[in-house]
């Protein structure tokens, strides 16, 4: 009937699996890209923090202002 031509976007045959495995794979990798993002901006909060108490450890500012400057971090 066909005469060995495939038939639709998709074709019959083994053809199927392969747009399947490519929308798996772009959901995979935007799963992936979001939790990258996230884990990325944990250490600059982190690194600001540990900035803030070598700033109060050398003395460079009073309780006050330590106080002041987490609280704003901590927001």
């Amino acid at each position: 009937m066909y005469d060995g031509v495939c038939s639709g976007i998709i074709g019959s045959g083994f053809l199927w699996p392969i747009p399947v495995v490519l929308v798996f794979l772009i959901g995979l990798s935007m799963i992936m890209i979001a939790k990258n993002n996230r884990q990325k901006k944990r250490p600059i909060e982190s690194s600001s923090l540990e900035i803030l108490n070598e700033i109060y450890a050398r003395g460079d500012i009073d309780d006050q202002e330590y106080s002041r400057r987490k609280k704003i971090l901590d927001l």
